[in-house]
């Protein structure tokens, strides 16, 4: 009968250092990317309730309606402040907060607006977003021809989470309709003697670019 040998093996030697095959930059990559994934994941989940910190541009853009009209009036837009003008579009910087689910946030904007004709202006500044889930306002302190600023609700907007697109560190928008809203036509008419479109129609279209300044804060802990 073959008996099994019981000897033990001896073991090997190893010279010079061991090379470990993760390097602690690559542990530290990975460890980033989990916890971006697990963002990702929270904020899809409804999981992160606090509001998220950001920092980033927004940009309106007259429609074709709106440039039509207020070339035939001879009316002009410009930039004031900190926001910056190119054709028919205006950026300003920015920075505020909002909540995941898109439930509510405050975006303040810097810089502002400026129509001018028929010896007239129209200064809008301190222009403020507030967001809230189905229909957002923006708002802003309206003087014309530098009279004392009046707070006015100036434009709406739809909400959903099918017109944002959130990245662990980013939220971005595109093509959001500004509809002029009453008051703010009221504004318009003042000063020009007539809208630049309908009330209830839209004046710009949005498109913002914003980082969260603090990505992970908000996650819960596990």
């Amino acid at each position: 009968m073959k008996i099994l040998s019981t000897e033990i093996p001896r073991p090997v030697k190893i010279s010079g250092p061991v090379k470990v095959l993760h390097s602690k930059k690559r542990v530290a990559v990975l460890a980033l990317a989990v916890t971006a994934t697990l963002a990702v994941t929270a904020v899809q989940a409804g999981a992160v309730k606090a509001d998220l910190p950001l920092r980033g541009t927004g940009t309106v853009c007259l429609t074709r309606e709106a440039v039509n009209t207020l070339a035939v009036q001879k009316v002009t837009l410009e930039a004031t402040g900190a926001a910056t003008a190119s054709g028919n579009c205006v950026t300003f910087p920015g920075s505020g907060t909002l909540a995941p689910d898109l439930t509510g946030g405050e975006l303040p904007l810097q810089g502002g607006l400026r129509f001018s004709g028929g010896g007239h202006r129209l200064d809008l500044t301190g222009l403020v977003v507030h967001i809230r889930i189905g229909e957002g306002r923006t708002s802003a302190d309206v003087s014309q021809d530098g009279a004392p600023a009046k707070n006015t609700d100036l434009l709406r907007y739809p909400v959903s989470l099918s017109r944002v697109s959130f990245t662990p560190t980013s939220v971005n928008t595109k093509d959001i309709p500004l509809t002029l809203t009453t008051p703010g036509g009221a504004a318009f008419t003042q000063a020009f003697g007539a809208t630049p479109v309908p009330t209830g129609t839209p004046l710009f279209t949005f498109a913002g670019q914003a980082r969260i300044t603090n990505p992970f804060a908000p996650l819960p802990s596990p």
